[in-house]
C-alpha cells in the first residue's frame, strides 16, 4: 500500500477519501432498508443494535474524511490514513457481515432474497475504492464469509452449494478488486507523469522565453554601460521621430563626447578608460527625466541622449545637468577616477513641422559638439539652426 512517490501516495489517498461520502450514503440507505425489512416486535432490540452498529464505523469515515481535510500532514501521514480508512472498513464489514449471517438464518423465506441481494449490492458498492482495493477485501470477506456459514448452519438442501458459491464469489471478487486496483493505480501514475511531463515542458519554454528576452536586450544594450546601443538609439530615435511628427511637437538630441578620452586612457589604462565610461554613463542615466528619454552609447566614447517633446531651453538644462554629473562622479571616490574628467554636449532640437529629419537633427547635435570642443570642452553648445528657431519662438 505503501508508495516511493509522495505525490503518488498523496494522490490515492484523495481518491480514497473523496469516495467516502458516495458509499457511506450507499451504505446507510442499506442498511435503513434491511432494518425497515426486518423490523419485527420481538426483533426491536437486535435490529436496532446492528443498525447502530453498522452505521456507526460509516460516520466514522466520514469524521476521518473531514479530518483528512484539514490535515496538513498529508505527504508524511498518508499511510496513516490508509491503515485508518482499513480499519473502520473492516469493521463496518463485520458489522454487515454478523447482521446478514444472522437474517439469513433467522429471517422467513421471502426475506432471505432481500439480504442476499444486499449483500451483493454492499460488495459492490465497495467497488469504488479502486484507489486502495484492499478496502474491498476488508469490507467483503467478512460479509461473504458470514454468508457462507449462515448457509450451512440454515442447512437447506443445497447449503454446500451455496458455501462453496460464496467462496468462490468472495475469491473472484477479490481477484477483480485487485486488478482493477492495478489498473486505476498505473492510470494515476501516467496521469501524475503527463502532469509533471507538462510542468517541466512550461518550466522549459518560460525559461527559453526568459533566455530570448535577455538575448534580445543584451542585442540591445551597450554590454559595458548598459545604455542602449548604437542600434535601438537609432531605431528609438525614429519612432520618436515619428511620434513628434504626428503630436507636432519638439525634438531634441544631445551629443556628448568625453573629452580627451584617448590621452586619458593611454595614460590611466583600459580599466581606468571603462570606469570613466561608466561613470559617464550613470550621468546620462541620471540626467533622463522619464522613461521617454533614452540615454545611448552609439560608440566609443561618444554617448546621446534623445528628448522627446522638449524644447532647447529644457535640453539645455539637461545637457548642463549631464556636464555637471560627469564632474561629480570624477570627484566621487566610488568610481576611483583619476580628477579632470568633463565631457562636451552638443544639443540640437527640432520641430518636424519645418522640414528636415533625422540625418538634420544628428548633423546639427554633432556640429555642437565639434562647437563646444572648439571653444575649450567642458562646455555645453547649441546648434545655430537650434538657437535661431528658439529665438524665433
Amino acid at each position: 500500500m505503501n508508495d516511493a512517490d509522495p505525490v503518488l501516495r498523496r494522490r490515492r489517498v484523495e481518491a480514497l477519501y473523496d469516495t467516502v461520502p458516495v458509499s457511506g450514503f450507499m451504505g446507510l440507505a442499506g442498511a435503513a432498508m434491511l432494518a425497515s425489512v426486518f423490523w419485527r416486535p420481538d426483533r426491536h432490540a437486535l435490529v436496532m443494535g446492528w443498525l447502530v452498529a453498522s452505521c456507526l464505523p460509516i460516520f466514522a469515515r466520514m469524521g476521518l474524511r473531514r479530518a483528512y481535510r484539514r490535515s496538513r500532514q498529508r505527504d508524511d501521514a498518508g499511510l496513516r490514513w490508509v491503515w485508518a480508512s482499513l480499519v473502520l472498513m473492516a469493521l463496518t464489514g463485520l458489522a454487515w457481515g454478523i447482521g446478514l449471517g444472522w437474517m439469513l438464518v433467522h429471517g422467513e423465506v421471502d426475506e432471505v432474497p432481500v439480504v442476499i441481494g444486499t449483500a451483493l449490492g454492499a460488495v459492490a458498492m465497495t467497488m469504488t475504492h479502486m484507489a486502495y482495493w484492499q478496502m474491498h477485501a476488508a469490507f467483503q470477506v467478512p460479509i461473504l464469509g458470514s454468508l457462507a456459514v449462515a448457509v450451512l448452519i440454515a442447512r437447506p438442501g443445497f447449503a454446500h452449494v451455496l458455501s462453496v458459491a460464496s467462496v468462490v464469489l468472495c475469491l473472484a471478487q477479490l481477484a477483480v478488486a485487485r486488478r482493477m486496483g492495478r489498473i486505476y493505480v498505473d492510470a494515476l501514475r501516467v496521469s501524475l507523469d503527463n502532469e509533471r511531463l507538462a510542468q517541466d515542458l512550461a518550466t522549459r519554454s518560460h525559461a527559453l522565453e526568459q533566455a530570448n528576452f535577455e538575448l534580445e536586450l543584451l542585442s540591445r544594450a551597450d554590454p559595458l554601460t548598459g545604455l542602449a546601443n548604437r542600434r535601438s538609439y537609432m531605431e528609438w530615435l525614429g519612432t520618436v521621430w515619428a511620434r513628434a511628427l504626428h503630436e507636432d511637437t519638439p525634438l531634441a538630441l544631445l551629443s556628448v563626447d568625453v573629452d580627451r578620452f584617448k590621452l586619458y586612457n593611454d595614460a590611466h589604462g583600459h580599466g581606468a578608460g571603462d570606469r570613466c565610461l561608466q561613470a559617464v554613463a550613470s550621468a546620462l542615466a541620471h540626467a533622463c527625466r522619464s522613461e521617454q528619454d533614452l540615454a545611448a552609447r552609439p560608440g566609443g566614447e561618444e554617448f546621446a541622449i534623445v528628448l522627446p517633446a522638449t524644447p532647447l531651453r529644457d535640453a539645455m538644462q539637461v545637457a548642463e545637468r549631464v556636464r555637471q554629473g560627469v564632474i561629480d562622479a570624477s570627484r566621487d571616490a566610488g568610481w576611483a577616477l583619476p580628477a579632470g574628467v568633463t565631457v562636451s554636449v552638443g544639443v540640437a532640437c527640432r520641430h518636424p513641422r519645418d522640414g528636415g529629419g533625422i540625418e538634420d537633427l544628428l548633423r546639427e547635435a554633432d556640429q555642437a559638439l565639434y562647437q563646444a570642443k572648439d571653444r575649450g570642452r567642458n562646455r555645453v553648445e547649441a546648434a545655430p539652426v537650434a538657437v535661431l528657431e528658439s529665438a524665433g519662438d
